[in-house]
């Protein structure tokens, strides 16, 4: 078999990678910085996708709260970036048939804006906290897009976004209206002569009340009685419809609650409604956002008081989450999330901008395939993990400094349409104790302390020490390195 130089220059690289990172023993996954991250740096690394000098300058000017209270304002923060895009990409604003066609002409295009949307978003929106809940609901309600490409588009923008910070009871109205939710999970073929159950289930077990919240198997079948006749219709392509001939229009109960006999859609809208606020979808809910936003364990109290504020706020999900920011408890874990792997190719990409340029995405964004985490590519309907340990494993770990060392080589072709102007991202030092100092603060927001600051400093300088005094082409030389080891870091990879 011939061997590409593409194939061979990555090769060299992972082998390259695996030395250099290997080359620094860090004391632990989470060592101590210079100084301990501040209350402003800890809500910026769980509300953004990765901390940018621009990000630290609002938080300082605005104030914690200040800068909660106006990202969760999304709407009225301007969005230039993201704007943009979509002008580039008009197919995402597009309309079912219009998104048809253009898979019909070309589907790989279409694919790829979607996938690239997603992570361009992610890195580029001013609106960071808004991208994060976006997130958390993509995998709340996860739809593989693959094979349902017309509707997953549909739905990202009109369930997703479209509801990620108002109210969950509008948030779960929209999901099951949603073609494509009701195609992945069969409702389409559920009638009242023969109920489906599956997305009647998953409604219940992942979407609202949880595994654990009290509801029986009888439950399960009566909330798949009540949606029957929720479907599409040939001719509506990316519409809901309910066909009031396959309804089911029987006396159900579902958790103790009865549903009269003889009525139609709104028997189901009721039913909603029911489960949207129920006590055991507050604490389903109140779980699983505490995971994604603090801790892979958050103690039974945090999730008690996140539940309550759920309740009180009647589902507004921005109070919810505003609660978690503001609380005590959120400050008390610093350092305790493991960066899943789109989030470590979105941190990277934001770190290194604006001296990063991605002309064409194909490259980097199919590095999220040995990463593990291709948006819109987790096939069950439970969304990729929020817990760190189905993430650690050597061959994941090893993907993830190909791809820090990779990204810092990209001013050296390691992906074609992407470029890397390496002087305008390290500031100038004289010494090589201050070059790794101001490449630490600009990479993980502090500098290194201690033991793990020496390690480093050794590596790339050499053994010569921190007062060893550098020179233009010696950086040159060695910024690739330095790059590559603090992105693959436990400090870049714990939050």
């Amino acid at each position: 078999m011939r061997i590409s130089r593409r194939t061979f220059l990555k090769s060299s690289g992972a082998s390259a990678a695996a030395l250099a990172a290997g080359s620094v023993t860090w004391l632990g996954a989470h060592p101590a910085k210079a100084a301990p991250n501040s209350p402003e740096l800890h809500v910026l690394n769980r509300a953004t996708w990765g901390i940018t000098p621009a990000d630290i300058a609002e938080i300082q000017a605005r104030g914690i709260e200040g800068w909660l209270d106006w990202q969760l304002d999304f709407e009225n923060i301007a969005d230039p970036e993201v704007g943009k895009y979509l002008q580039r990409k008009p197919i995402l604003n597009s309309d079912a048939r219009g998104i048809a066609r253009a898979i019909d002409r070309d589907y790989g295009s279409v694919h790829e804006a979607l996938l690239w949307g997603r992570v361009h978003r992610a890195a580029f929106s001013t609106r960071q906290l808004y991208e994060r809940a976006v997130e958390f609901w993509t995998d709340h309600f996860n739809i593989p897009s693959p094979d349902l490409l017309m509707e997953k588009i549909l739905d990202d923008r009109d369930v997703i976004r479209k509801h990620a910070l108002g109210n969950f009871r509008d948030l779960l109205l929209a999901s099951a209206m949603s073609p494509a939710m009701l195609i992945y999970l069969d409702n389409i073929f559920s009638s009242a002569e023969n109920p489906n159950e599956n997305y009647a289930r998953e409604l219940m077990e992942l979407h609202t009340l949880g595994v654990d919240g009290g509801y029986t198997e009888q439950d399960v079948k009566n909330v798949a009685r009540a949606l029957t006749g929720w479907g599409i219709r040939d001719g509506w392509p990316g519409r809901f419809y309910f066909d009031l001939n396959v309804h089911d229009y029987g006396e159900k109960s579902v958790l103790g609650r009865t549903f009269p006999a003889d009525r139609g859609i709104e028997e189901g809208l009721e039913l909603l409604d029911f489960l949207a606020l129920h006590p055991s979808t507050a604490r389903h809910l109140a779980t699983k956002l505490l995971k994604f936003f603090v801790t892979d364990e958050p103690p039974q109290s945090f999730i008690e008081s996140t539940a309550q504020a759920y309740l009180v706020a009647e589902g507004d999900i921005g109070a919810t989450i505003r609660h978690i920011f503001t609380s005590a408890e959120f400050y008390q874990f610093t350092g305790a999330k493991y960066r899943r792997p789109l989030d470590i190719m979105v941190a990277s990409i934001r770190v290194l901008s604006p001296a990063l340029d991605v002309s064409d995405p194909e490259w980097i964004l199919w590095e999220l395939n040995p990463l593990g985490q291709m948006p819109f590519h987790w096939y069950p309907p439970d969304g990729y993990p929020l817990a760190a340990a189905p993430w650690l494993n050597s061959g994941a770990l090893l993907a993830r400094w190909n791809f820090a060392f990779n990204m810092a080589r990209s001013d050296e072709g390691w992906y074609e349409g992407v470029s890397f102007n390496r002087d305008l991202f390290i500031p100038d030092a004289l010494t090589v104790g201050e070059w790794v100092d101001g490449a630490a603060a600009q990479i993980l927001g502090a500098p290194l302390a201690g033991a793990d600051r020496d390690a480093v400093i050794a590596f790339v300088g050499d053994d010569n020490g921190p007062d060893f005094e550098i020179w233009d082409e010696w950086r040159e030389w060695k910024t690739s390195s330095l790059i590559g080891l603090l992105l693959s870091s436990p400090y870049f990879q714990w939050i």
